[in-house]
C-alpha cells in the first residue's frame, strides 16, 4: 500500500481533520519524478488532495514544464479535483526560452515562473554566504552566473519581452521566481504595461527573496501583484542551522499579509522535499497558523481559495469536464 492509500484512509478520511482543506488550492508544490528525489509522486500528491476535498493543485518542477503531468495525474485519480502545471524558465528548458514557453503554453502550463535556483541572484546568495544551503544532497551545483533577465544596461531582455508578449495572450500566471528586487520590479512593470493581472511575487518569505515590506505593499499597489507565502520556507530543524539568517517566522509573515491585505496574498505548502511535511499536511498547518495569529475565516479563505483561484483563472463554478483538455500531438 502507497502512502497516499494509507494517508487516505487513515488520516483525510477517518478522523476528519483535513476538513479545513476542501476548497483550497495549492499552486505550488514538488512532485516525482524529478532531477531529485521527492516525498511523493504526482499521483499520490493528487490522490491526497482529492481525498481531503481541495479544489485544485499544480505542480511544479525546477527542471521542465508540467502540464502534461498534470493531464495525468489528474487522469489517473479519476478526476474530481483540478491539477495544473506550469514551466520554470531554469537553463533545462534553456532558460530564457521564448521557444519552450510558446510550446508549453500549447500543452496547457497555467503559469510561467521566472528562473528558480539558477538565477543569479540565487546563485549569488549561496556564493555569499559561502553555504551550500542542503542542495548538495540533491545534486544542485550552482552556476558562475546565473540567469538574469537584464542587460548590461538594465533594460529588459528582448527574449522576456517576447516572453512577457506571450504570458498576455494567454492570459495566464507569471511568477516573479527567485529575482532580485530590481529584476522583479522590472518584470512587474512590464508585464503590468501589457495587461497582464495575474502576477505572483514568489514566496516572499524564502531566505533568498526577503523584499522590505514596503516594497512588497508597491508591488501590490502599483502593479497588482499577490504576494505567495509558503510553507517550506518557515523555521524548520534542518536548514534553519545552517543560516540562522534565513528564517521568516509565523508573525513576521503574519505582519507583511496584514500590511497588504490578505485579499492580495495566497499560502502554498512549497513542499515536497524530504525535510517538509507532505502538501496536505503544509495547507493544513498554514490554516491553523492563520487562526492562531488571529486571521479571520473569511481572510483565510482569500489566501487558500479566491487569490489562487482568480491566479489560475478558476471560476466561482468547479468545472471538472473543461480543464486540462489533452494537447494535440
Amino acid at each position: 500500500m502507497s502512502i497516499a492509500h494509507l494517508s487516505v484512509e487513515k488520516l483525510a478520511i477517518g478522523t476528519g481533520i483535513y476538513q479545513a482543506l476542501e476548497g483550497t488550492i495549492d499552486i505550488h508544490i514538488h512532485g516525482h519524478p524529478d532531477f531529485c528525489a521527492r516525498l511523493l509522486d504526482d499521483v499520490d500528491i493528487v490522490r491526497l488532495a482529492k481525498a481531503t476535498g481541495m479544489r485544485a493543485v499544480m505542480l511544479k518542477s525546477h527542471a521542465g514544464p508540467t502540464a502534461d503531468r498534470a493531464y495525468i495525474a489528474r487522469k489517473a485519480v479519476e478526476g474530481g479535483i483540478d491539477v495544473f502545471g506550469l514551466i520554470c524558465l531554469n537553463p533545462s528548458v534553456g532558460g530564457l526560452n521564448p521557444v519552450a514557453v510558446a510550446l508549453a503554453i500549447k500543452g496547457g502550463v497555467k503559469a510561467v515562473w521566472m528562473p528558480s535556483m539558477w538565477a543569479e541572484n540565487h546563485a549569488a546568495y549561496v556564493r555569499r554566504t559561502g553555504r551550500g544551503m542542503g542542495y548538495e544532497s540533491i545534486g544542485m551545483e550552482f552556476p558562475e552566473v546565473g540567469e538574469t533577465i537584464l542587460r548590461d544596461n538594465g533594460s529588459i531582455k528582448p527574449e522576456v519581452d517576447r516572453i512577457l508578449d506571450m504570458v498576455a495572450g494567454a492570459d495566464i500566471m507569471l511568477a516573479t521566481g527567485h529575482l532580485s528586487m530590481p529584476e522583479a520590479y522590472v518584470l512587474l512593470e512590464q508585464a503590468h504595461r501589457r495587461g497582464i493581472t495575474k502576477l505572483v511575487v514568489h514566496t516572499v518569505n524564502y531566505h533568498v527573496m526577503k523584499f522590505p515590506t514596503a516594497d512588497l505593499k508597491r508591488m501590490v499597489d502599483d502593479y497588482g501583484a499577490a504576494l505567495e507565502f509558503g510553507f517550506s520556507s518557515l523555521p524548520n530543524g534542518v536548514w534553519d542551522p545552517t543560516d540562522p539568517t534565513r528564517a521568516t517566522s509565523v508573525v513576521q509573515a503574519a505582519a507583511i499579509m496584514r500590511a497588504v491585505g490578505p485579499e492580495n496574498c495566497l499560502v502554498t505548502s512549497d513542499c515536497g522535499q524530504f525535510s517538509t511535511p507532505m502538501p496536505i499536511e503544509a495547507m493544513r498547518l498554514w490554516i491553523e497558523h492563520l487562526r492562531f495569529t488571529h486571521f479571520t475565516s473569511d481572510e483565510i479563505d482569500a489566501m487558500t481559495k479566491h487569490v489562487p483561484a482568480r491566479l489560475l483563472g478558476l471560476g466561482p463554478v468547479h468545472a471538472l469536464e473543461t480543464t486540462l483538455q489533452p494537447a494535440a500531438g
